[in-house]
């Protein structure tokens, strides 16, 4: 038989079993059947070994036991293979011509962004443009971004950082993120559990998090809440430091869909004024609101998850969720440190949270429960 790599790590946290591979960095959930299975496979030498095993505490077919026996195989190649290669394409920062310059103040710090083009600077300069600053000082920190041959580059402080494929903006827009928090922060990319694709809100004591699919709400619910006394820590970028699994500002604005601006204009007096940019995606027009945040709301805890789900006349709801229902919105769409020791921080912060649903409709309702129930310290 050929050797199969068990996971690094396993937790189990509210009955359900959170697997880690280190080869790929990836995290699948697993009830205990199919754990006990897994198991079967791992410590049989050959499919005939198996479905012997299986044969005693299961009574299955041999045709099932032998369905079972490869469709684990297929998972297992799959959670070990190794992730893809950056691309290797490296070209001297010289090589291209920049029209386009912006400097950006973002907690006493002066960021200089130089893009190649106007397209190119659509990819960044709408959720920071509220920062943008005039200037003749020198920069703290520079990024050159760039596109030639269908590859999108990324250099900082004039190091080339990283190549992408033009499909994968938002890698590009991930990688920029992550090299700007690093900056700001004056830490490393592995200081960091995860940056999560999820808006955070906090009243300066805790933090909540907000997360569901596109369309959801969730930065609608945050802008909403913003306008009502709470703090956004983030948008859609969440970063939690890996020492203290604690979430810090990042200071993007807040990217509203064209479906969200007749509720918000409700709260924002001069809303009807803010720019509505197309961005070329499935996301469509797209209005950046400012964030409202204190200055150095850093070092927030987070132990309250809350999957955001609005949907048009129905009572607002708040009740707890299934660790699984909140994962599999939250692992896909984040970037989680490959780190094995951050792996565990990460798995133990998991045990510590307390999981939410929120069905609403209701705006004012839903102000009331993070008042009351949510955010009350």
């Amino acid at each position: 038989m050929d050797s199969y790599i068990a996971p690094e790590l396993v937790k189990t946290i509210n009955g359900v079993n959170i697997l880690w591979f280190e080869n790929s960095n990836k995290y699948i959930l697993m009830d205990d059947t199919n754990l006990s299975l897994l198991n079967y496979f791992l410590d049989s030498s050959n499919k005939q070994e198996f479905t012997k095993r299986l044969s005693n505490p299961l009574i299955i077919s041999e045709e099932t036991s032998h369905r079972v026996y490869e469709d684990l195989k297929q998972l297992l190649l799959q959670c070990n293979s190794l992730p893809n290669e950056a691309l290797k394409s490296e070209i001297p920062l010289d090589t291209f011509q920049f029209t386009k310059t912006v400097t950006y103040h973002i907690k006493n710090k002066l960021l200089e962004v130089c893009f190649s083009n106007d397209l190119i600077k659509q990819l960044i300069h709408p959720q920071f443009k509220h920062l943008e600053h005039e200037t003749t000082k020198t920069a703290d920190f520079t990024f050159h971004v760039a596109s030639k041959d269908n590859l999108l580059y990324l250099f900082t402080n004039r190091n080339h950082s990283e190549s992408f494929k033009k499909s994968d903006t938002h890698l590009l827009q991930g990688k920029f993120a992550m090299e700007l928090l690093c900056l700001l922060t004056n830490s490393l990319e592995d200081d960091w559990l995860g940056t999560f694709h999820a808006s955070t809100i906090s009243n300066e004591k805790e933090a909540v998090m907000l997360l569901g699919k596109s369309g959801k709400g969730k930065s609608t619910l945050s802008a909403i809440l913003m306008h009502n006394g709470f703090n956004l820590i983030a948008d859609d970028f969440t970063p939690v430091l890996a020492k203290t699994q604690s979430i810090y500002t990042y200071p993007s604005a807040i990217s509203l869909k064209e479906g969200s601006f007749k509720v918000i204009e409700n709260y924002i007096d001069d809303f009807n004024d803010i720019e509505t940019i197309d961005s070329h995606t499935a996301k469509g027009k797209i209005k950046y609101i400012t964030p409202l945040n204190k200055v150095g709301l850093n070092n927030i805890p987070c132990y309250k998850m809350v999957l955001v789900n609005y949907q048009k006349d129905v009572p607002t709801t708040i009740e707890k969720a299934p660790i699984e229902s909140v994962l599999e919105t939250l692992i896909p769409d984040s970037w989680l440190s490959p780190k094995t020791e951050n792996a565990k921080l990460f798995l133990n912060w998991l045990e510590k949270i307390t999981f939410y649903k929120l069905t609403y409709s209701n705006n004012n309702e839903v102000i009331d429960i993070f008042k009351n129930e949510l955010l009350t310290n």
